[in-house]
């Protein structure tokens, strides 16, 4: 059964009270009060907790969350918050990854599953998509740097022979429809950047508005 993101995260995360406008100012305790409609990113990220769970893939996504964010609230502090996010995209790689390609799983690269990077491994096409999240930085220049940071870490985890994709959310924040991926003189460096990274590290690559895996900005794999 389909839920609301602010749903899920409230079942995810349930030491976390809810928090309206100028409450706690932590993102998750704020994000349990938001609702999908007319929200595109919140919407999407609802859908993407429901295929993880119908795909029974639900209790890594907690555990990384946990692991990520801590139980309890971290009070607006910042890198707790990212770290949560980080988790919530990988959620979102992993719907994209089930919904195109097929039956798909969870697989530690380095370490624990639940604190380390990973990768979502697709059998059935020998194939492997790697979830990574841009986050905030305050030019675009940084952003070209951290889209080739990541494009290369992501190729980093992909097994040697194997088909690879690179899977790259940008960050979500208030008044998102102004941001990356949404305003076009903005969006077009990303794509430009994305495709000329993934080709030099022979990726595949999904980029994707904020949280929004179901409507990609662009899709090459």
């Amino acid at each position: 059964m389909a839920r609301e993101m602010a749903t899920w995260l409230r079942m995810l995360l349930p030491g976390i009270e809810p928090a309206e406008w100028g409450g706690d100012a932590c993102w998750v305790a704020f994000m349990m009060t938001r609702e999908s409609e007319h929200n595109p990113p919140f919407y999407w990220l609802g859908r993407a907790l429901d295929e993880v769970d119908a795909c029974d893939a639900l209790e890594v996504v907690r555990a990384r969350l946990l692991a990520a964010h801590g139980a309890h609230s971290c009070r607006g502090r910042g890198e707790p918050d990212e770290r949560a996010q980080d988790v919530l995209s990988e959620a979102c790689g992993y719907a994209w990854a089930v919904t195109r390609l097929g039956a798909a799983a969870f697989e530690a690269t380095e370490g624990d599953l639940d604190t380390g990077p990973v990768r979502i491994a697709v059998a059935e096409h020998g194939a492997y998509v790697i979830p990574r999240r841009l986050r905030p930085v305050n030019s675009l220049q940084r952003v070209m740097q951290a889209i080739g940071d990541q494009t290369a870490t992501a190729a980093r985890l992909v097994p040697s022979g194997a088909h690879g994709i690179v899977y790259l959310d940008v960050w979500h924040q208030q008044q998102y429809a102004q941001n990356l991926g949404y305003r076009l003189e903005l969006t077009e460096p990303l794509e430009h950047g994305l495709r000329h990274f993934a080709a030099e590290f022979g990726l595949g690559h999904v980029l994707t508005r904020p949280f929004q895996w179901g409507n990609p900005v662009e899709a090459t794999y």
